[in-house]
């Protein structure tokens, strides 16, 4: 009975898997055109990783709002990367006045959106084809130690910088505490980190998906050796097409998109700009390998912040032990300011707070909002006022401070 269920199971997800990507839109990368409408010069950039994979970001270096500052101030570089099954779009989608990308351009900052490898923006390799499960082969720490790296070094080359401030969400600060920790010269290239539900340790982990998940795939079993190294979830043509008449404005359907919101990123905020919710649902999810998601599941069993766990043979050979080496974020010399809440199921309050206290130079925000959750952080409605204005200031104190020392 039990090997009629786990074949069945198998059969099921892979099933699910493949029909995820019928109708996959080709290109379908929004980022440009949205920065383009709202009036904002854009540049898109390729990167190349040292493992082969091509990235593209995109760089905002000036606003039409504020030309006279932009011209007469050197310019400080800011770098903002997405979270898991996201992409560029999560730091524009909520408009000009609001959006932390444009807030950063009309404060004259020189801006770069990032993309991770496996997303509708990075699905390249100078050898792999997207369609063959060795594309698919790395989890959130390759992206840290390539991707990241690689993105960080560009921008700081073609923006003529030495160090930038640093921004992001979700997995975007998984894979910073990732580089940080790996390759900890990299701390003397960041100026400044902010960071919104930052993940690192989940042993207090509340998602129901991650309870299930991490019985089936939190260790390494056959299952999660066949899930492992898949597409998952990549933008569809048939997601555009409901997004367009279920998530929309006067839809009677609309709770769907929002519940689905509050399900995955905690239920009861009051916060989430439905109006934004079929931009959300027309880009996102953006895609990722299902090595990513394994590799939180085993974080949440294992309730440490190790490297990704192959089974006792595979770690003998890739890490010369039998069990993968955690990430010693004492390393992060970089000073770091966290964002967090309450009701954030992806980034437990417990688990941020004994993330921050291993590390040297940490600063704790804890939002003022019991139910405010995983996606207020981006889309909230009241997100310009409690956490983006805050951010800038900080930037903007740090930046002042730093040249007073300079100038001493």
């Amino acid at each position: 009975m039990l090997v009629v269920s786990k074949s069945l199971l198998i059969t099921l997800s892979l099933l699910l898997l493949r029909t995820m990507r019928f109708g996959l839109v080709a290109g379908h990368k929004v980022t440009a055109t949205l920065i383009m409408n709202h009036n904002y010069p854009v540049e898109e950039h390729t990167v190349h990783t040292t493992d082969g994979y091509i990235l593209t970001i995109y760089r905002i270096p000036t606003s039409f709002k504020s030309q006279e500052l932009n011209d007469t101030i050197p310019k400080k570089v800011v770098f903002l990367q997405h979270g898991i099954l996201c992409a560029s779009d999560d730091w524009i989608i909520n408009g000009p006045e609001t959006s932390l990308a444009y807030m950063f351009a009309d404060a004259g900052f020189d801006v770069w959106l990032g993309n991770a490898r496996g997303n509708t923006y990075s699905r390249q390799h100078k050898n792999i084809h997207p369609d063959t499960s060795d594309f698919w082969r790395f989890s959130w720490h390759e992206i840290g130690v390539y991707d990241l790296a690689a993105m960080l070094d560009y921008a700081l080359v073609e923006s003529k910088s030495n160090s930038l401030h640093f921004v992001a969400h979700s997995q975007g600060t998984t894979t910073f505490f990732v580089l940080m920790s790996s390759l900890p010269w990299y701390n003397e290239k960041v100026r400044s980190v902010h960071l919104l539900a930052p993940i690192a340790y989940m042993r207090n982990h509340s998602f129901i998906l991650s309870k299930l998940g991490g019985i089936f795939l939190g260790s390494p079993s056959f299952l999660s050796w066949v899930l492992g190294s898949m597409e998952l979830l990549p933008i569809t043509s048939v997601q555009k097409l409901m997004c367009e008449y279920v998530c929309s404005e006067g839809s009677i359907f609309q709770f769907l998109c929002s519940g689905l919101l509050d399900f995955i990123g905690g239920w009861g905020t009051r916060h989430l700009n439905q109006t934004l919710l079929t931009d959300v649902c027309a880009t996102h999810p953006a895609g990722a390998s299902t090595s990513q998601i394994i590799h939180y599941l085993q974080l949440y069993s294992s309730g440490d912040f190790r490297q990704y766990d192959h089974g006792r043979e595979q770690n003998e050979i890739i890490y010369k032990q039998a069990i993968p080496p955690s990430y010693n974020v004492q390393n992060i010399k970089s000073c770091v300011e966290m964002y967090y809440s309450e009701n954030d199921y992806m980034s437990a309050v417990d688990d941020v707070e004994y993330l921050a206290s291993l590390m040297p130079c940490v600063e704790l925000y804890r939002i003022p909002y019991s139910d405010w959750n995983h996606y207020d952080f981006l889309w909230s409605t009241n997100v310009k006022e409690v956490i983006n204005n805050r951010i800038i200031d900080k930037i903007r104190i740090y930046d002042r401070e730093h040249e007073t020392s300079l100038r001493l």
